[in-house]
């Protein structure tokens, strides 16, 4: 389909999923080899279950082992990017309280991406102490770690009612890696998220990084990654032309 690169998820049962097994990490590692489509980034979306948030401080340990362990994973696969989605440790969770634990836990965890090489990227996402790029922005600063940064999703600003290109702005210096979705529709351009006009943001700032697609497979998921793909890359090549 033309893709440079992947995201991989690491599930809430991550020790099942393939990428928790040494041979499971070998097939993915020769399949990116064969396609030349590299193993960009993780995302451990178990968080969402095992919360570094969490009132119960045995599901926060287990966080911290995943997140650590995911460290030694990415570094092993070659990617370099590990996006931590600033979950709720609970539904009703106090703010402070949310932002106390991830600045605590995410700074124990940070050495681990420092020594290996790798970079932990906190996403701004619906339910949590994360929502916009100032929540983003204390929380880094909070952490203080070089091995820690941002990964934006334009999508999800829109949903959450901010201004993506004055949060882009905001976040140049600590923006790491960026999702591309869209809002009611199928594909990418059929929604209501300015994805172009994000992405001239993206380019303004002098962001060179990857674009990972979050996009739904649709019926065929083939047609749909061929067309995300095609949009998007015309969206960019527009942009840069016109820079």
């Amino acid at each position: 389909l033309g893709f440079a690169s992947v995201e991989l998820d690491i599930p809430a049962d991550y020790a099942d999923s393939i990428i928790w097994q040494a041979d499971g990490r070998r097939q993915l590692s020769d399949a990116a080899t064969a396609t030349g489509c590299e193993l960009a980034s993780l995302c451990i979306g178990g968080l969402w279950q095992i919360s570094p948030a969490s009132p119960d401080p045995d599901i926060r340990a287990e966080a911290a082992d995943v997140i650590s362990a995911s460290a030694a994973i990415a570094a092993e696969l070659g990617a370099k990017w590990i996006l931590l989605p600033v979950t709720p440790g609970s539904e009703d969770q106090d703010h402070e309280e949310g932002v106390a634990r991830w600045i605590e836990e995410i700074s124990n965890v940070a050495p681990v991406a420092q020594d290996l090489g790798v970079r932990y990227c906190l996403e701004n996402v619906g339910r949590g102490c994360g929502k916009s790029a100032s929540d983003l922005l204390r929380l880094i600063q909070g952490i203080n770690s070089p091995a820690v940064g941002v990964y934006y999703d334009i999508g999800n600003a829109l949903a959450f009612g901010n201004d993506a290109i004055t949060e882009i702005n905001e976040l140049a210096d600590v923006l790491d890696i960026v999702h591309v979705k869209d809002s009611d529709g199928a594909l990418l351009g059929q929604g209501g998220v300015p994805i172009a006009d994000d992405i001239k943001a993206l380019v303004e700032i002098g962001y060179d990084g990857y674009l990972i697609l979050e996009t739904g497979p649709t019926d065929d998921p083939m047609i749909a990654g061929a067309y995300n793909h095609g949009y998007l890359q015309s969206v960019l090549d527009n942009t840069t032309q016109e820079e």
